[in-house]
């Protein structure tokens, strides 16, 4: 296969799998038809009025749990979900899970013929031929020598550009009957990843852990921090400022004289705060998981503080722009119809963060997503390079890899910064044109520290 036939064969099988995921769905829906047609004939009353020997129900049965027919495939209701629960522990058995499956190799097909390199390492050829085989024993030694030979790096940087298919395939084909639902819905593009696809607990449970209405504290920068802040008139400035601000808790606030004479605002939101799961901090990883999973947090409610006390007028301009668990909470912040009630929120860039089922209030608002294909943490949605659904058409997707392919590297926003400064010309000035009425000289910069809860008075 020639390169310049690549593109065209990728999405092809794009195409193709997008349409099992279709055939898929209606199978689910006959299964679902199937069930409730089974469960309203074995009804008293129905077993009264069947003819001799329970014919109807027999076929209906039968229909449910052969593989020349719709293999164990009893969906929905209270008859359907305890069953399907009880034949989960088998492995797979419905029609509808085996083209789900098929489809999710095609992905991956499409994602080798964009990283050849995948096709060349004979390690994680093994490790995804062992998945789709549904042979665990061994997956996991092949896993194992993956992160043995390659390191954790490289491992972690070399099943990015398709973890999110790998992950669903897991799910989908081991026994356990707990992940079947995120195995399905990462599959077929539905809904958010909000459970783990290995052992099926949800993820509410560790977002519940972050308690609090979210508060800001203003603070002031450092010497070198002065030296490094800039107007955030441009997406690679911006970025750069989000990497002088640092991961210890703090965002940044811009305000600048347009060129129309208009003050418009610049929210700039850093990611994940490290540490454990819980740090007294709205940016900790319990929050990074809220932000994913759900539409407000104590991340956002600080952010809305810090815009509150800059002093943000009603009715005035708002760009957001995060980076990771950042990124995050500032497109929860576009979801809330009372906040882009209050202000006019224009633009939302984020980098390298899992927003994909996540939409804005004001359809006015334009949406930029910028993601490294070796970067696992946008994939934490579910939905990674491989997909095959086009969720959202009317955003300004950049979806590229660089020549690092390392990861936590290629995660870092001022590698992010660096892609787009030198690698991404097209994409930068398509961004920065958008940020033309954010163009101007800087009034005021202004640092707040997010909090869970808003700080005691003092005595």
């Amino acid at each position: 296969m020639s390169g310049a036939d690549e593109p065209k064969d990728r999405r092809r099988l794009l195409q193709v799998a997008a349409e099992l995921v279709a055939v898929a769905e209606q199978i689910e829906a006959v299964s679902v038809r199937a069930t409730a047609a089974l469960t309203r004939e074995l009804r008293p009353g129905a077993l009264l009025r069947a003819v001799p020997g329970f014919r109807p129900q027999r076929r209906l049965f039968r229909a449910l749990t052969r593989r020349a027919g719709l293999g164990i495939a009893f969906s929905g209701g209270p008859l359907g979900r305890p069953i399907a629960r009880l034949s989960g522990l088998a492995g797979p058995g419905r029609l509808a899970v085996h083209v789900l499956v098929l489809s999710l190799r095609l992905r991956i097909a499409a994602v080798e013929l964009s990283h050849p390199e995948v096709a060349r390492d004979p390690v994680l050829r093994r490790l995804i031929e062992a998945i789709s085989q549904d042979r665990d024993v061994a997956a996991a030694r092949a896993l194992r020598a993956l992160f043995k030979d390659r390191g954790a790096e490289d491992a972690l940087s070399a099943i990015a550009p398709m973890f999110g298919e790998i992950l669903a395939l897991r799910a989908l084909l081991d026994e356990n009957p707990f992940n079947d639902a995120v195995g399905w819905a990462m599959a077929t593009g539905k809904c958010v990843m909000n459970t783990d696809p290995i052992l099926g607990i949800t993820t509410r449970v560790m977002s519940s852990m972050d308690r609090g209405v979210g508060a800001a504290l203003p603070t002031e920068p450092t010497p070198e921090e002065i030296a490094r802040l800039r107007t955030g008139h441009s997406i690679v400035a911006i970025l750069r400022n989000i990497d002088a601000i640092g991961t210890d808790g703090r965002v940044l606030l811009q305000s600048v004289l347009g060129p129309d004479d208009v003050v418009r605002y610049v929210v700039q939101a850093p990611g994940m705060r490290p540490g454990g799961p819980r740090n007294d901090s709205p940016q900790d990883l319990v929050g990074a998981f809220r932000n994913t999973v759900l539409h407000a947090s104590p991340y956002t409610g600080a952010l809305k503080d810090a815009i509150d006390q800059f002093g943000v007028p009603d009715g005035a301009e708002i760009a957001l722009v995060g980076h990771s668990a950042g990124g995050s909470a500032v497109m929860n912040l576009a979801q809330d119809p009372g906040f882009c009630g209050r202000y006019r929120v224009t633009h939302v860039i984020a980098a390298g963060s899992p927003i994909d089922f996540k939409t804005p209030a004001d359809p006015r608002t334009w949406i930029s997503s910028i993601t490294n294909q070796h970067d696992l943490i946008p994939v934490l949605d579910g939905q990674g390079s491989g997909t095959c659904f086009d969720l959202h058409p009317t955003w300004y997707t950049v979806d590229y890899a660089d020549a690092t392919h390392r990861f936590p590297l290629c995660h870092s926003v001022a590698q992010y910064a660096a892609n787009l400064a030198g690698d991404l010309p097209e994409a930068r000035g398509h961004i920065d044109a958008q940020l033309t009425p954010y163009r101007g000289s800087l009034i005021r910069s202004q640092l707040y520290l997010m909090l869970d809860h808003p700080p005691k008075d003092p005595p």
